[in-house]
């Protein structure tokens, strides 16, 4: 039998756009009460705004989720707000190009801190309450979480660890009712101010891709909340990220081939050659 999430309290870490807005969104048409975060004041106002507009009950916290002490303060809010905390989305995080050589030690240190520390700090915040609750503790990871993509790289370091980690928190908190889920999300419309970070640290616009099927925000959130309720373990999205789940697992030499085989089409993809940007930024 699934969940019935109504009137449960949920944070959602970068649910300011993107993924991170849309689940919140669903879980608000499921009667949980939420908690915002994100690290723009602006963006963030404008998301509680609309939820509260649909009648949801929210507020919205800044927090860097790189740091300790603010997903502490984070998780703090809720309590005192809610004086609950049943789920835990660890959604924030950013995604980076460009060869290993060339990247900045600045990027490197900003990626695997968001992504993957992004992720340890607000579980490690969250757990003593969510161990009351016997709740629930999200990952949104992605198809880079299993392959590492050339040329993307730091990203998919970034999603391995995190999904790594998962594996192990599965096996620490067996027997506190705690429920972990991963969801490997393949490609997805992105909000049109999302960005990137450049190898050299620079910020550009992430264009949406044409020549690719893409997940509507609304059905990815929609399987994520699906998730939750049914307490899965994990959810891989569409079926270019199932098959490659399932050629890594089996035959992982062929991905190997594959990405030698485009490697000029994945480098110019992916990075900057001859000095010109493959993303630019747009106004």
């Amino acid at each position: 039998m699934n969940e019935d999430l109504k009137n449960k309290v949920a944070i959602i870490t970068g649910s300011s756009m993107g993924i991170g807005k849309a689940i919140a969104e669903e879980l608000a048409t499921r009667g949980v009460n939420l908690v915002l975060n994100g690290r723009d004041p602006e963006k963030l106002k404008i998301t509680e705004a609309e939820l509260r507009s649909r009648g949801a009950k929210v507020i919205s916290v800044i927090a860097d989720v790189r740091s300790p002490d603010e997903c502490n303060k984070l998780v703090n809010d809720c309590i005192e707000t809610f004086g609950r905390v049943d789920i835990l989305v660890n959604n924030a995080g950013v995604t980076s190009r460009g060869s290993i050589e060339q990247m900045n030690p600045n990027v490197l240190h900003q990626v695997m801190d968001t992504n993957f520390l992004g992720s340890v700090f607000p579980t490690q915040a969250a757990l003593p309450y969510l161990k009351k609750t016997k709740g629930h503790v999200i990952f949104i990871n992605s198809i880079a979480g299993f392959v590492s993509i050339p040329y993307s790289s730091l990203y998919s370091c970034s999603k391995i660890a995190q999904s790594a980690m998962v594996d192990a928190l599965r096996i620490e908190l067996e027997g506190t009712g705690i429920h972990i889920g991963i969801a490997y999300c393949s490609f997805v419309q992105n909000d049109s101010r999302k960005k990137i970070l450049e190898h050299n640290g620079k910020w550009v616009y992430l264009p949406q891709r044409k020549n690719v099927l893409r997940d509507k925000p609304l059905h990815v959130a929609r399987r994520i909340v699906d998730m939750i309720t049914s307490r899965s373990p994990k959810i891989i999205f569409t079926f270019i990220g199932k098959l490659t789940y399932f050629i890594e697992r089996t035959f992982p030499w062929l991905i190997r081939l594959i990405f030698r085989f485009n490697r000029r089409k994945v480098r110019d993809e992916y990075t900057f050659i001859g000095g010109d940007m493959v993303y630019k930024a747009t106004a």
